[in-house]
């Protein structure tokens, strides 16, 4: 009888262990290592016949050998110190924006970057809009960097809400229309001599919407003789096209002043990934041949910070097994389950009514397991969907336009064949991405949302 009881206390302890391990980011990716046979590995966390109940988990975890030095470090937000392979366009962006120290708000400036996802754009902008500010403190000019995501902040507004909250964090966010926000700005930058660089990153969520901002910021003082320039813009985009939406005048300046962003190559992202092994890891905690199959991994996904996540995860991983160093196997494992980061940051910033449509597409394509499905397929599980969850479906020309942006972010392929006997049918696939994967980071995104699907 007590065996029996200990057998389902065991149990339930277990059960009640799972649920708080899968409550967590990071101990979901060590979890799996932790449960054998759907059974908990028998240890000292939970025991019933144990007499001390409590256990202080973090001061277990405290008095363990860490495989880390530093694991912020190989955070995507990371602003290291050096940007290996990056120098050319720091020191050119140095040679353009010179004028703001040499020459203080005698100029604006608007550059253009543009490149591929996960290429150390963004890192490259923040990196060198702290150097700006610290070369201008050295010399008593006040010059302002502001980095806005224009992907998360999708209106005028909410850009200029971010800008001036950056420069004054009690500043109300309603109650104000767009030409006011701009005035308070101009008018707190003349009140203070200061100078704004404010960087855009992905504008061309401002610009597909054909919003005005990039008109006003550009031409902010055209009507005025002999006024201080007090902001300049970097303006972040993936491709080019987006600027055939602008008017030729807005384009006609931005595109003065273009710099463009290669693609790194496998030694390259070797170099950079050692680099960042170096500040973060302890010494020899991961071969140069296992960063190096990193390497490889990183060059044909074409996102630099992908390569940093499966570090870090399998230097967890590592650390969990209580190994010394990061084997081929915590590699292995660290890149199960994992969604390329440019897919997740599309995703996090989309509504609902596009992840219930994006999901109706991953659930048809797994349904009836096949590589592509017409929009119609799509359409009718979506409209279950939005009649089971309570939601107004959109019509399809709305639909339409959720394929296309879909499209541009690389998250499907639609084709569209004609038939003269048929007429026109849309299929749509998914090339790339895991359907599987895809499907737990939506149902986890809409769950963080109240939205269980």
């Amino acid at each position: 009888m007590e065996d029996l009881l200990f057998s389902r206390r065991k149990k339930e302890s277990n059960r009640i262990l799972l649920g708080f391990l899968n409550s967590f980011t990071y101990l979901k990716i060590i979890t799996p290592y932790f449960i054998k046979n759907n059974n908990l590995l028998t240890t000292n966390i939970i025991h019933p016949r144990s007499e001390n109940m409590s256990v202080d988990y973090f001061e277990s975890l405290l008095k363990k050998n860490s495989i880390f030095e530093d694991e912020s470090k190989l955070d995507i937000g990371y602003i290291p110190e050096t940007l290996p392979h990056r120098e050319k366009e720091i020191s050119l962006l140095s040679r353009l924006f010179l004028v703001l120290i040499t020459n203080p708000n005698s100029i604006s400036r608007k550059i253009l970057i543009t490149g591929k996802t996960g290429i150390g754009k963004t890192v490259t902008v923040k990196f060198f809009g702290k150097l700006l500010m610290d070369a201008a403190i050295k010399r008593d000019i006040t010059i302002k960097y502001v980095h806005v995501n224009c992907r998360k902040e999708r209106t005028s507004y909410k850009v200029l809400i971010k800008i001036i909250r950056s420069m004054n964090s009690t500043f109300p966010k309603r109650g104000y229309s767009t030409q006011d926000l701009l005035e308070i700005i101009v008018d707190a930058l003349n009140d203070g001599d200061s100078h704004l660089l404010v960087a855009l990153d992905e504008m061309n969520y401002l610009i597909n919407k054909r919003d005005d901002l990039i008109y006003s910021l550009t031409r902010l003082n055209d009507d005025s003789i002999g006024t201080q320039q007090r902001i300049s813009i970097i303006g972040i985009v993936r491709d080019l096209s987006c600027l055939n939406n602008l008017d030729t005048s807005t384009l006609s300046t931005l595109q003065r002043n273009i710099i463009k962003f290669q693609n790194y190559n496998t030694n390259q992202i070797f170099e950079i990934l050692k680099y960042r092994v170096i500040i973060s890891l302890k010494r020899n905690s991961i071969s140069d041949d296992l960063i190096r199959s990193v390497s490889e991994r990183v060059f044909k996904n074409g996102d630099l910070r992908y390569g940093l996540n499966i570090l870090w995860r399998a230097g967890k991983i590592a650390e969990f097994k209580n190994l010394k160093l990061i084997t081929p196997e915590c590699i292995r494992l660290g890149i199960q389950d994992l969604v390329p980061f440019s897919t997740e940051d599309v995703l996090k910033y989309i509504s609902n009514q596009k992840l219930v449509f994006l999901f109706s597409i991953v659930k048809t394509l797994q349904i009836h397991e096949i590589n592509r499905t017409s929009i119609s397929s799509v359409t009718d599980l979506y409209h279950s969907l939005c009649e089971s969850l309570a939601i107004t479906p959109r019509l399809y020309s709305q639909l339409w336009n959720y394929l296309q942006e879909f499209k541009r972010e690389g998250l499907i392929a639609v084709e569209v064949v004609s038939s003269a006997m048929r007429g026109r049918k849309i299929f749509i696939e998914i090339p790339g991405l895991s359907l599987q994967k895809l499907q737990k980071v939506i149902q986890e995104l809409l769950k963080e949302r109240d939205i269980k699907i």
